[in-house]
C-alpha cells in the first residue's frame, strides 16, 4: 500500500485528492465494457443478477438486461453532467437492485463511484470534491444532505432511489423511464475502471479484481468477481 496523488479530469472542474491505492497496475481496462457487455454479448440469455428484495420478492435480470439497464442509466447520468472523474457517492443502493446498475453505468462514464462506510457525508463529499450523491430513498443520509446542504462546498446533484423520492432530490427511475439510445462516447480513456471505499480512509481500487485489500464479504467485491468469473451476482 502507498499514498499517491490522482487528478482527474471533471466535468465541472479539476479535482485534486489523495488516497491510498492498492498495489495493483491501473489501467488495463474498463470493468463496464469489457466485462459486463462482453457477458451480453457472449450469452445474451443467461442470468446475470438475482436481486432478494427486502418484501422478499425475487428479481432475475439477463446479461442483455443488465446491459440494457446500466445503458439507459449511463445515458441519464451523463445528462446530468456527471462525465470523466465526476466522483460519485452512493448510500444504501446495498439494498436495491440498482446498486448493479448504477455501478455499471458509472463505470461506463469513466466517473469515481465512492462508497462511504462511516456515513458521513458533508465532509467526505466535501474532501473529495462530490459532484452528485445517489442514495436510496429511505437511506438515513438524506435528510442529514437536506439539513445540511449549504455546507456541501462542490454538490451539485442529488439523485433518489424508490418511491416515494425526498422532496428536492431527482428520481433516478423517472430519468431513466425517459433515457435516449446510450452510445459510447469517443473521447472516453479506452482503459479506465475505479471504486474508491471509504472507511477510515479513501481506499482506491483499480480494474484488479477481487480487491486484496477489502473484506471477502463485501458486496462491491463479489459482484466484481461474479462478473468477471462468469457467475450470476446474487444479493
Amino acid at each position: 500500500m502507498y499514498v499517491c496523488f490522482f487528478c482527474f479530469n471533471v466535468t465541472h472542474k479539476r479535482c485534486n485528492f489523495a488516497f491510498v491505492k492498492s498495489d495493483v497496475s491501473f489501467g488495463k481496462m474498463n470493468f463496464s465494457y469489457d466485462v459486463i457487455d462482453r457477458r451480453r454479448a457472449d450469452s445474451h440469455d443467461a442470468l446475470a443478477v438475482r436481486w432478494h428484495s427486502p418484501s422478499g420478492r425475487v428479481l432475475d435480470i439477463s446479461n442483455a438486461d443488465l446491459q440494457h439497464h446500466s445503458d439507459v442509466t449511463a445515458y441519464y447520468l451523463r445528462r446530468m453532467g456527471v462525465g470523466v472523474g465526476s466522483v460519485v457517492f452512493l448510500y444504501g443502493l446495498e439494498r436495491a437492485f440498482e446498486f448493479a446498475t448504477v455501478l455499471t453505468a458509472l463505470g461506463k462514464l469513466c466517473a469515481v463511484p465512492v462508497v462511504d462506510l462511516r456515513l458521513s457525508p458533508v465532509e467526505r463529499c466535501n474532501r473529495l470534491d462530490a459532484y452528485c450523491i445517489i442514495a436510496l430513498n429511505s437511506s438515513s443520509v438524506v435528510p442529514v444532505v437536506d439539513s445540511s446542504i449549504m455546507l456541501f462546498r462542490s454538490l451539485e446533484l442529488k439523485i433518489s432511489v424508490g418511491y416515494p423520492y425526498p422532496r428536492n432530490w431527482f428520481d433516478l427511475h423517472t430519468g431513466v423511464r425517459l433515457a435516449g439510445t446510450f452510445r459510447r462516447p469517443a473521447d472516453l480513456p479506452l482503459h479506465y475502471t475505479s471504486l474508491v471505499v471509504y472507511d477510515e480512509h479513501p481506499i482506491y481500487y483499480d480494474e484488479t479484481y477481487p480487491f486484496r485489500v477489502a473484506s471477502s464479504d463485501s458486496l462491491w467485491d463479489k459482484f466484481f468477481v461474479d462478473m468477471r468469473e462468469g457467475r450470476p451476482f446474487e444479493f
